[in-house]
């Protein structure tokens, strides 16, 4: 019995370990990865997006699509172009990429600036989210990690334009316990 037990264990353990090493990547408001409501209202303009790679233990590489949505270029926003952070990167984000970070690298890790010309007329809730690259057989987002074994990292959505009724994950916000309990005011 205590066999059975450690052997669960184990695979919950080492399954918790794969999932932290390989991580999430999306599309932020920053490049460390905090923000994921990000904002196109007017003056229409150059508007700029960061793809972070968050938590991960160590990745060497990671190939993935962060096409602009639908609800976005219906609007008359269009893509530009890419900026990436690392020399060497194969594709660009609308179609898939896939880019070597040059060593062994710890999350947040910014990869990319996709530059989208937006008009400022996005609807609310305009939902971004990454994807595998088309190219990929598995049909997965793919990375590698410091050992260069291929692991899959999940994609991460992002809202442009939130509101109330869709906001994406940010992290908490310090607040007291007087304004904790204001909100259930009746």
């Amino acid at each position: 019995m205590k066999k059975v037990v450690f052997l669960a264990m184990a695979v919950v353990f080492v399954a918790s370990m794969a999932f932290a090493q390989a991580g999430s990547v999306g599309v932020f408001a920053d490049p460390m990865g905090l923000n994921c409501n990000l904002v196109d209202q007017a003056p229409m303009g150059l508007k700029q997006y960061m793809v972070v790679h968050v938590y991960t233990t160590g990745a060497t590489a990671v190939q993935y699509r962060a096409k602009v949505p639908v609800c976005m270029t219906a609007t008359g926003a269009m893509w530009l172009s890419d900026t990436n952070m690392f020399a060497v990167a194969v594709g660009n984000s609308q179609i898939g990429i896939g880019i070597a970070y040059g060593s062994c690298k710890v999350g947040p890790i910014h990869t990319q600036i996709i530059n989208v010309f937006a008009m400022g007329t996005t609807p609310a809730c305009c939902r971004w989210i990454v994807d595998a690259d088309p190219n990929v057989t598995s049909g997965k987002i793919e990375g590698s990690d410091c050992a260069f074994v291929v692991f899959n990292p999940t994609g991460g959505q992002a809202f442009i334009n939130p509101n109330l009724t869709c906001q994406c994950n940010v992290p908490a916000q310090d607040t007291t316990w007087g304004q904790v309990k204001s909100l259930y005011v009746e």
